[in-house]
């Protein structure tokens, strides 16, 4: 396993913990308050620190690039939906032509994790993908 998938792997294991925070706390809290549970998702900077010595190949460059595009696809996807989804549901259902500007925020945020998170898993798809050619 090289740097890269061990990073992903990172990433993977905190979304997780971010998860099970949310759904702890959210019963006690409710769902704004809840959402710093995914606070532990910055562990993911740690990330830097693994394998920094390790020389990239031009597979490694491919995979890492081909999964920074899938990360940032799903994000800008997810942003779309966040702010169309918000101005429907605030505009049709509760007739207001206001939004609360705090949700702006955490659409943003939430765009970001899953710029982060779509990136590991893609990154170890495509890990998984090459050994498996490889092998073959």
């Amino acid at each position: 396993m090289n740097a890269e998938q061990k990073r992903a792997w990172l990433g993977v294991a905190t979304m997780a913990a971010c998860v099970v925070g949310y759904l702890v706390l959210l019963p006690f809290f409710g769902p704004v308050i809840a959402y710093a549970a995914f606070a532990f998702y910055g562990l993911t900077g740690f990330a830097g620190f693994i394998g920094r010595g390790e020389k990239m190949d031009e597979r490694d460059r491919n995979i890492q690039r081909r999964a920074a595009s899938a990360g940032f696809k799903a994000s800008y996807l997810t942003f779309i939906i966040g702010c169309m989804g918000t101005w429907f549901v605030v505009f049709a259902f509760q007739r207001e032509e206001q939004v609360w500007v705090h949700i702006l925020g955490l659409i943003t945020m939430f765009c970001g994790v899953v710029l982060f998170f779509v990136q590991s898993v893609a990154t170890l798809v495509l890990y998984g993908h090459h050994v498996e050619a490889d092998n073959a």
